[in-house]
């Protein structure tokens, strides 16, 4: 009873700046909608279920804080969100420093015919990635029915991964807006088997979190990119149970038994769906990892932005540097909820640590690492951040460049080790192949 409530109050809170907002005039997918949506979605739901079944949570996870602490465990959860949502409030509401508003404008020649160039360019790389990286996993049947371990499957090629996945999103934003100068029916086949071929790539990788990426990449590209949305249209809202669907097939399909055996039984596949509809919540939310973040870590035992130090060493490949600790600061956490060692701490060799990650993002990261007063900093932060990346897009007119950076930012970009390599990789592939692939002198407004 008491977790609902939490749950209740939370919804209320979070609801409440979308609703201002929109009353205020505000448009449907400005930075304000979009973070507040993925908080409300990301968390209220879960704490639902949890109220109903508190065993839903990670078994590790629920040992360490003990179900006897669990109420208590959520409120302070509930309590760290609502600072951290009043700090993302508080940088998005914040007026820009006037330096700060002075980017460099990249403002190039465009047209239908570049935009789909561009289409063909990223499209045939990327693809081409893929089926490099294919090769280097030995085929894509061994990629397939390897699921379960793809963290070592896929160990050495996150350059490779990155490039090929960022390309082939970007070629789905340039085919996108070069409806903004012709429609056929033709090409609205086309961008569908696109998104559906993309999406099947995307998702051979094992994870969902990209391809759902990449829905949300159409919409906000659709809406700033060809024809503003005053509302989202039915015909989007029709897609959620089939992602619903995806969210919770994933993971199954992830299992040791792997795609072969519900390829070759998808009643099988179809029974286990069902019954894992009522863990759908838990499929899309961090509320485990961060309950972890908050039961090990105090004033006592932070890192003190120790954490970050492991940026300096993303660059470098693992098959250079053997002891290269992990990119995610996500796989300490695994290590610390698997008890591998009595102290776990960054710089750690990523080989000596437990081949998975729970992702902390910026509540977890800035927690683990500066405490309270580091949820505070960092959300207000990415407040700023994504006020910054909303204010450039409608600087540069809303070009295929800046709309791609605005979804990179809003949908990937946190506070964390994982997050800023990923979104920084992601920035400057899709620059220089902006610059490359649309050429025209740069002009800064």
């Amino acid at each position: 009873m008491i977790i609902a409530f939490v749950a209740f109050l939370l919804l209320i809170i979070l609801l409440v700046p979308m609703i201002r907002w929109r009353n205020q005039g505000g448009e449907i997918l400005a930075p304000r909608m979009v973070a507040f949506f993925f908080l409300i979605i990301s968390t209220v739901p879960y704490l639902f279920t949890i109220s109903g079944n508190n065993f839903i949570i990670y078994p590790l996870i629920l040992s360490k804080i003990g179900l006897n602490n669990l109420n208590q465990s959520i409120a302070y959860f509930a309590f760290i969100l609502v600072i951290g949502s009043l700090s993302l409030l508080l940088g998005l509401k914040l007026p820009l420093i006037e330096k700060f508003t002075k980017i460099p404008v990249i403002a190039r020649i465009e047209s239908g015919k570049r935009y789909l160039f561009a289409f063909f360019v990223t499209f045939g790389l990327g693809f081409s990635g893929y089926m490099l990286f294919l090769k280097q996993v030995g085929g894509f049947n061994s990629l397939v029915t390897n699921l379960n371990i793809r963290t070592q499957l896929t160990a050495g090629n996150g350059y490779l991964m990155s490039l090929t996945t960022t390309l082939l999103m970007m070629s789905v934003v340039c085919y996108i807006c070069s409806f903004r100068f012709k429609k056929t029916f033709l090409k609205y086949l086309f961008l569908v088997l696109l998104i559906l071929c993309v999406a099947f790539i995307l998702s051979s990788f094992g994870g969902r979190k990209q391809t759902l990426q990449l829905i949300a990449f159409c919409i906000i590209a659709w809406h700033y990119g060809v024809k503003r949305f005053k509302r989202i249209p039915v015909k989007i809202w029709l897609l959620v149970p089939l992602l619903l669907v995806y969210i919770i097939a994933v993971p199954i399909l992830r299992n040791p038994a792997g795609v072969d055996y519900y390829m070759n039984t998808p009643g099988a596949l179809i029974e286990e769906i069902g019954n894992n509809i009522g863990k759908l919540t838990q499929q899309i939310s961090y509320v485990d990892n961060y309950l972890l973040v908050l039961n090990h870590f105090s004033i006592n035992n932070i890192w003190l932005g120790r954490s970050f130090i492991d940026l300096l060493y993303a660059p470098i490949p693992s098959s250079i540097f053997p002891n290269k600790p992990p990119s995610d600061e996500g796989v300490y956490l695994q290590t610390i909820v698997q008890n591998w060692y009595l102290e776990v701490k960054p710089s750690m060799p990523f080989k000596d640590l437990y081949p998975s990650s729970f992702p902390s993002e910026t509540l977890g990261t800035m927690y683990m690492n500066f405490w309270i007063p580091g949820i505070v900093l960092g959300m207000f932060l990415l407040g700023i951040i994504y006020k910054l990346a909303y204010h450039y897009m409608k600087r540069s007119n809303y070009n295929g460049f800046s709309i791609m950076v605005y979804c990179f930012i809003m949908l990937n970009f946190h506070l964390s080790n994982l997050r800023i390599t990923q979104t920084l990789m992601s920035i400057i592939i899709i620059f220089f192949f902006f610059i490359v692939l649309f050429p025209g002198k740069k002009i800064v407004r």
